[in-house]
């Protein structure tokens, strides 16, 4: 897959029309450090539109809101009514409780026993219902206020919340006990497991290093009682060959892939460069709830 964590690139169908923005679904991506977005146009069942956008640290509401001016500023036509408009925030500031224990008003309290001291910002939280989970999070204030502005009718989500509704969605029949779903991104990686077709494990570990990376996700097959040998683990995110930690991977891990693209939709032929692995999350946003 190609080299573009760190660059600017853009995708559009010759269909795409910027006046005709009501026709299709914008779903944006706020990472730690870009941000990028995607268009659906529902009609046509078709991935239209691709961008994304590097603006180094993303890492506080005043710099997303600044981005978001700033991304406006080249995409004017952003700032327009859409079909739907999906926005998804990343971090790591999430907690999953089971939707038999969820109470809405308790929310603040469940994050604030993971993640205490988090300023500025809102407690949200998504009903993952294929999942029977609630994921409660963080996001910014001014980030949420800033969406809102631009997108009345936005729709929220957290990152873990797309993959994990997703992964159930996508591998409904697929997901073996001894798989492991392995996502990265800036810094964090998520391990996901399924048995007996309902979410077994989930957790996202920080790593500073190769090594860190590697252990945390051999350690993890080990608590889940599974054989390096036997093991299928299934990649997705921030993970290129040539990367450091897809070498370790393939050191470690006998059976390993790169996740498969959805085929329940449709993409442009101006992708076909594109590594959709690693976006995985924002091109499976649509069919979440």
């Amino acid at each position: 897959m190609p080299p573009y964590r760190d660059k600017h690139i853009g995708f559009y169908d010759k269909s795409f029309q910027e006046t005709k923005t009501e026709d299709y679904i914008l779903s944006i991506l706020i990472g730690s450090q870009d941000f990028v977005f995607t268009l659906y146009h529902p009609e046509k069942r078709t991935f239209i539109g691709f961008e994304k956008y590097p603006f180094g640290e993303l890492k506080n509401a005043r710099s997303i809101d600044s981005g978001l001016s700033e991304l406006l500023k080249k995409r004017y036509w952003l700032d327009s009514s859409f079909y739907q408009i999906n926005v998804i925030y990343d971090n790591d500031l999430n907690t999953l409780i089971p939707l038999s224990l969820f109470i809405e008003k308790e929310r603040s309290v469940y994050l604030r026993f993971n993640h205490p001291g988090q300023k500025d910002n809102s407690a949200e939280y998504d009903l993952l219902k294929n999942l029977e989970m609630a994921n409660v999070y963080y996001m910014p204030v001014q980030a949420i206020n800033k969406a809102v502005e631009l997108w009345p009718e936005t729709r929220f989500y957290h990152y873990s919340s797309v993959l994990l509704q997703s992964l159930a969605i996508n591998y409904k029949n697929k997901t073996e006990d001894n798989k492991l779903f392995v996502n990265l991104r800036e810094g964090v990686f998520d391990v996901v497991n399924f048995k007996t077709g309902k979410l077994n494990f989930y957790n996202a570990f920080r790593y500073k290093s190769d090594e860190d990376f590697i252990y945390f996700l051999l350690a993890t097959i080990e608590q889940l009682k599974l054989n390096p040998e036997d093991v299928g683990v299934i990649l997705s995110g921030n993970i290129e060959k040539g990367d450091p930690k897809y070498e370790m991977v393939y050191r470690y891990i006998r059976h390993f892939e790169y996740i498969e693209r959805n085929e329940t939709f449709r993409y442009s032929y101006v992708m076909e460069e594109l590594g959709f692995p690693k976006y995985y999350v924002l091109f499976n946003v649509i069919q979440c709830e």
